[in-house]
């Protein structure tokens, strides 16, 4: 269970096989190399099994590396439960390589990157949990995002260039929870639309953007138990029973809404 962290350091290099066969809880190696010397440092990890890895910089103003083609070619040989890239600067145009070696990682949190699309997705993979947070994404990257086939759980959160939600996720059936909150998303047809053969999502969580249209079309999502909207103005609850197909819902936040009840019937289905 031993946690080692290197942080804060000016590592030149890793000798390979300097941790093959050893055991970690956790490995910390932020702000941890020389400029330009990451990609060829973290060779030196084959070998290793740790719990979780943490890969990046502290801040913006020590945000020298930006992500480049192969950076982490060298955790091909590592076997990690979690996965932690933090606060790194641009990505190149062809980020294609950026899950090649973790796509196998049960969890992925890529946090306060330069990252404005999803690289490609590896065949067969394997990540169960993913965070995007304050990353570059200008639209929700479901297409990329829907190639994640065992995808549990799935958050996108505090993006301030995430604004529109054009692409759909599709065939994610082991998906159980969403968090696309604290962005500034404004699109309508919420919600059936935007998850397709996704039977199982049980937690959404809308909270904190800007506008959403509802239509009660909840089709594709109607094993909800969660459903949070709060601090996201709302067009379309109040006037009409927008939640009557939602009859396994158990929690619905929609404070701070500007949501004016005009029918009667505007939490009709709400048996649970």
């Amino acid at each position: 269970n031993l946690t080692l962290v290197l942080s804060l350091n000016n590592i030149k290099s890793i000798e390979p096989g300097a941790f093959a066969g050893i055991h970690l809880a956790e490995l910390a190696l932020r702000s941890a190399f020389e400029s330009s010397m990451m990609q060829t440092s973290l060779q030196g990890l084959a070998g290793l099994q740790v719990s979780r890895l943490i890969v990046g910089v502290f801040n913006d103003q020590d945000r020298q590396q930006d992500f480049e083609r192969g950076l982490l070619d060298g955790l091909c040989q590592v076997q990690m439960e979690e996965f932690v890239l933090i606060c790194l600067g641009d990505f190149e145009d062809g980020t294609d390589t950026l899950f090649n070696c973790i796509g196998n990682v049960s969890t992925i949190r890529l946090v306060d990157l330069g990252l404005k699309q999803v690289s490609q997705v590896p065949v067969g993979s394997k990540v169960k949990q993913l965070e995007c947070k304050k990353c570059g994404f200008d639209d929700v990257p479901a297409l990329k995002l829907s190639l994640f086939k065992e995808l549990r759980v799935l958050r996108i959160t505090k993006n301030r260039s995430l604004k529109t939600f054009e692409q759909k996720f599709e065939g994610l059936s082991n998906l159980e929870v969403i968090d696309l909150s604290e962005n500034r998303l404004t699109f309508s047809g919420c919600c059936s639309r935007q998850f397709r053969n996704c039977s199982n999502l049980k937690h959404l969580n809308l909270s904190f953007n800007s506008y959403i249209r509802l239509t009660g079309d909840f089709i594709n999502a109607e094993n909800l138990l969660y459903l949070d909207f709060q601090h996201t103005t709302l067009f379309g609850p109040g006037t009409y029973p927008v939640f009557l197909s939602l009859q396994r819902l158990i929690y619905l936040d929609i404070s701070h809404t500007k949501t004016e009840v005009k029918s009667q019937c505007t939490f009709c289905g709400l048996n649970s």
